[in-house]
């Protein structure tokens, strides 16, 4: 099927044309249509309405242009050295480090520098990029090693900013509104340099456009070729880090465009790699003009700010759903299924399991006897335990279970996935119970903690849903994948755009989505400890379809399993074990990731065996975590799910660095 000759064609000029359409609208109601060519070409500096349009409108509407098709530019290119629909600018943590060193910018040089913003943009964008390649480069720049140490360094970042946003909310409001991805202008010179960049760019994809070609035919046809393949995918890479770069420093995070031009160029019916970036480069240029025209109607119909609704937060909420709803017929493309190579070992040796319990012992003593104070660090006396445990027991419990629920969740998710990299952050399960919470939090003035629970568990059932729906027919665990990425991009565009709205409760809502246990109930505890229970209970009984799993669906079936049966079970039973982790400790945590791995690290090989020994992982890492939390910005408290992020990311690199000697 050629490129779109209906569908994406009139997609293409219908966004073009609603964006136009939206963009005279504005200029109608500042200037009579006498004044129009005079407002373009040489406006009265006397006319304020003039220089409004010319300085602010029109920059504003090419900034759009110009980063919508740099953003689906990069994101084509990103998949096509990856071979991955799942790459995209996103994926090299270019954001993520960009509004990083941005954070620590605006806090610790108030003053500023002359240009200061952008070199600190593009160094911290770049920073984060060789971060990825530096892990990845082992593996030549294998696709998913791309991915999965771009996910590293995302989630990594994105937790140190939520951190820092924490704890100075107020100096970095404006950051948040900035993250967002505003448009707004004051003249020509950003759009200017922006496009003599993108220019730049075309030109170094058109002259290496051939060996780019050759990688559609796979990474050994291509060598015998004569395509320099690692080469290639790094002046690629190269150029996709600098477009993303340029976006970034000018307007700032203009999230999931990368993901979506690209994506609705291939559903649309390109095919060949010139259909695709020419597709994606349009898509996105109209996608993203159109989006902000829209936010610009509706802050003035509704006498709102437009400073504070982000273009790059709307393009988010409104492209999620759209690449949701196409996901089903996007049938080629991706990628196969990749194990990573994690360090083997024979079995759950004795001196494993005695490691593990001092573990846990040691988590327990920090937990209890070690903490800061006004006169420094203490150790409680025999005398303060009694004490300290009416006060601390309830912290301790619901840390150490919610990190048990998450790595049993974890556990099962990739099992059943046949994904090493499933957990519920990732497929957008926590996702989806956090954004319950929003909408809870939002809606009323106090709710409870069973209206929580309730809106939690809404909200992962229907991500749950989503997921079972995606999957329905043959089984894709990329797909899957996918659906559970757009899922958390579309709760962290919710999450920018309540913290931009300046609303009190934002800062509420921060502190229960990113894992805040201490303002939950203590009763919550014991039954949090309950669930746990039941599910350590309840877990044996899914062990036989988890082993015939791993052989793979044709085995699983042939030794009668009811595949599709067993899978909406074991996914369902994690949900709701999601529910109550989301709950206590936010969405955003490696713990569900990281466990199971940490777990086959120590030897546990046999389902039922690295069920037991990743929760009791995931509940060391958790109370770990929770310590830390209220030592580490004494007298605050940092939230545990961040804190078992930060710990948790460093032991994940040392992983993936840790390769099995062939």
């Amino acid at each position: 099927m050629s490129f779109a000759p209906r569908g994406g064609l009139l997609l293409v000029v219908g966004l073009f044309a609603l964006a136009a359409v939206l963009a005279l609208f504005q200029v109608n109601a500042l200037l009579a249509g006498s004044s129009w060519l005079s407002a373009l070409l040489a406006p009265d500096r006397d006319d304020v309405r003039q220089v409004l349009v010319h300085e602010s409108l029109l920059p504003r509407v090419a900034m759009a242009l110009l980063c919508g098709a740099a953003l689906g530019l990069a994101g084509t290119l990103v998949q096509q050295v990856l071979r991955n629909p799942l790459a995209e600018p996103m994926t090299l943590g270019i954001f993520p480090g960009a509004y990083l060193a941005l954070a620590f910018y605006t806090l610790y040089v108030p003053r500023g520098l002359p240009g200061g913003r952008e070199l600190v943009a593009l160094g911290g964008g770049a920073l984060a990029v060789l971060v990825v390649l530096t892990l990845a480069w082992p593996q030549k720049l294998s696709p998913m090693a791309v991915i999965l140490s771009g996910m590293v360094v995302n989630l990594y970042c994105g937790a140190i900013s939520l951190a820092m946003a924490l704890i100075h909310y107020d100096l970095l409001l404006g950051l948040q509104i900035w993250g967002g991805g505003s448009l707004e202008q004051a003249g020509w010179q950003p759009s200017s340099h922006l496009a003599a960049g993108l220019a730049a760019c075309m030109l170094t994809v058109w002259l290496v456009r051939r060996p780019l070609v050759l990688l559609d035919s796979g990474e050994s046809t291509a060598r015998s070729l004569g395509a320099k393949v690692e080469r290639t995918r790094l002046i690629a890479l190269l150029v996709a880090v600098v477009l993303t770069a340029l976006v970034v420093a000018q307007v700032g995070v203009i999230g999931f465009l990368g993901l979506a031009a690209p994506a609705l160029a291939r559903l649309l019916g390109a095919r060949t790699l010139y259909q695709r970036l020419v597709g994606s480069t349009c898509i996105g240029a109209a996608m993203l003009s159109a989006t902000d025209q829209i936010v610009l109607v509706l802050s003035n119909t509704a006498s709102l700010s437009a400073h504070l609704i982000p273009t790059g937060t709307v393009t988010s909420l409104l492209g999620v759903p759209l690449l949701i709803l196409m996901l089903p017929r996007l049938r080629n493309g991706l990628a196969t299924q990749w194990k990573p190579n994690w360090p083997n070992s024979t079995g759950f040796a004795p001196s494993r399991r005695w490691g593990l319990a001092a573990l846990l012992l040691l988590g327990l003593f920090l937990s209890f006897m070690v903490s800061r104070s006004l006169d420094g660090w203490r150790i409680a006396t025999a005398a303060q335990v009694s004490a300290l445990l009416f006060w601390q027991l309830p912290h301790t419990v619901i840390a150490a279970t919610a990190g048990g629920l998450l790595a049993l969740a974890g556990t099962l998710l990739q099992r059943a996935t046949a994904n090493p990299m499933a957990s519920p952050d990732l497929l957008g399960v926590s996702s989806g119970g956090a954004l319950g919470i929003v909408v809870v939090v939002f809606a009323m003035s106090q709710p409870s903690p069973t209206v929580l629970f309730g809106a939690c568990l809404a909200g992962s059932l229907a991500a749950l849903g989503a997921l079972l729906w995606l999957g329905r027919g043959a089984f894709n665990p990329q797909r899957l994948l996918l659906m559970g990425v757009a899922v958390s991009a579309w709760f962290q565009a919710m999450v920018s755009a309540t913290l931009a709205s300046g609303d009190p409760r934002a800062e509420l809502m921060l502190q229960l989505v990113t894992g805040s246990i201490y303002y939950l109930p203590p009763a919550l505890a014991w039954v949090s400890a309950a669930v746990m229970l039941l599910g350590l209970c309840l877990a044996p009984l899914f062990t036989r379809w988890l082993e015939a799993f791993s052989l793979g669906e044709g085995s699983a079936a042939s030794v009668g399993v009811p595949v599709a049966r067993a899978r909406l079970l074991i996914l369902l039973f994690a949900g709701v074990l999601t529910t109550m982790a989301t709950l206590l400790v936010g969405p955003l945590s490696f713990v569900g990731l990281l466990a199971p791995h940490i777990a086959r690290f120590a030897g546990a090989r046999q389902p039922l065996q690295q069920l037991w020994v990743a929760s009791a992982f995931g509940a060391v890492l958790m109370v770990v975590s929770e310590w830390l939390g209220r030592q580490w910005v004494f007298p605050e408290q940092m939230p545990a799910g961040l804190v078992a992020t930060l710990i948790g990311g460093p032991y994940l690199v040392l992983l993936m660095l840790y390769r099995r000697k062939s």
